[in-house]
């Protein structure tokens, strides 16, 4: 029988966290919790829905956070990297609201699909490299 739940502790322990900042991401009703014998638990499936929408907290071993978001939606280095520009320049292009944005906790995601439509319609900006070498350049800069 698969397990429906975790200790806080566990929980800390997952995410590599203190005792302090643990408990604070319980109070602020991130996921469910339930209190056995007297022990507070954390619900493993609202925990894992929690960590797929959010970009902030890792686990220490498996997967990256943020699987709902990074499929649809790119970094803005990822964005930068792709253009081959710096990531000032972006910010500076962002104002003009070329592509759909969203706010996932205190980072900024750009919708791929937005971009690859606000990219066809422009000949100024040119991609240097393929989205898939940025996310790999990512994934092994964020492994150092």
């Amino acid at each position: 029988m698969k397990k429906k739940s975790m200790s806080v502790r566990e929980m800390r322990r997952l995410l590599g966290l203190g005792k302090t900042e643990s408990y604070w991401l319980v109070k602020k009703n991130y996921f469910d919790t339930v209190i056995i014998a007297g022990k507070m638990r954390v619900m493993i499936e609202s925990f894992e829905n929690w960590y797929a929408n959010q970009l902030h907290y890792k686990k220490i071993i498996g997967e990256a956070p943020g699987k709902n978001w990074t499929s649809i939606t790119m970094s803005i280095q990822e964005t930068a990297r792709l253009l081959g520009i710096a990531e000032g320049t972006l910010y500076d292009l962002m104002k003009k609201k070329p592509f759909k944005t969203v706010k996932v906790g205190m980072y900024t995601r750009i919708y791929i699909d937005s971009f690859e439509d606000w990219y066809n319609s422009q000949s100024h900006y040119k991609k240097v490299i393929k989205n898939e070498e940025v996310a790999a350049c990512l994934k092994i800069a964020s492994l150092n």
